[in-house]
């Protein structure tokens, strides 16, 4: 409530006016020297209209800084660390499927003999029971060290010979098929 909140030497009683200005002129970042003068303000009596005018914030952030100011002190001029959402995967979990990653596909019920994104993707959703995108994936294969391995342009088994003839008995037709480009994604280990 606006009228819960200190004004003059009722506002941070322990602290002074000259502290005030010396740790904003010391402050080198923008949000917590913002909130300091808002403070600043308070403490030489002002309201909450002059100080947001002032400071050019809205109302409702000077009140809501001035209360965090009467309740953690001086240090609410700083935010709290934020944790953050936390994994789905747990330390123990993405080491295991590191190393099962660096052993080939096989060794984990797979016929192919690289890592794709959707194998991983089944992968994790098999074994650990959580389930990623694609895109996700992407970034956790990244994370883990891993970056994509790039197919080759042409199969080493490519018969010149078959991909002319098949192009000529295409040419023939009115309307050739569109091609159809698809991304896959092949993985290999950073160190490999």
């Amino acid at each position: 409530m606006v009228w819960s909140l200190g004004k003059g030497d009722d506002f941070l009683p322990g602290v002074s006016v000259a502290e005030l200005k010396r740790r904003i002129a010391s402050e080198k970042k923008t949000k917590p020297r913002t909130r300091l003068l808002i403070a600043l303000h308070r403490k030489k009596g002002e309201g909450l209209d002059d100080i947001a005018d002032a400071c050019s914030v809205p109302r409702r952030t000077a009140h809501g800084t001035l209360q965090r100011f009467q309740e953690r002190g001086l240090d609410a001029a700083y935010s709290i660390k934020q944790s953050g959402r936390p994994r789905h995967l747990s330390p123990k979990q993405l080491r295991d499927l590191r190393k099962r990653l660096k052993a080939s596909p096989q060794a984990s019920g797979f016929y192919e003999s690289f890592w794709t994104t959707r194998m991983v993707v089944d992968l994790v959703s098999r074994r650990y029971g959580v389930l990623y995108t694609p895109q996700w994936m992407w970034n956790l294969l990244r994370s883990l060290g891993f970056s994509c391995k790039k197919p080759r342009p042409r199969h080493h088994k490519a018969s010149k010979k078959a991909q002319e003839t098949f192009k000529k008995r295409l040419a023939g037709r009115s309307a050739a098929p569109k091609k159809r480009e698809e991304r896959y994604f092949v993985w290999t280990s950073a160190a490999s």
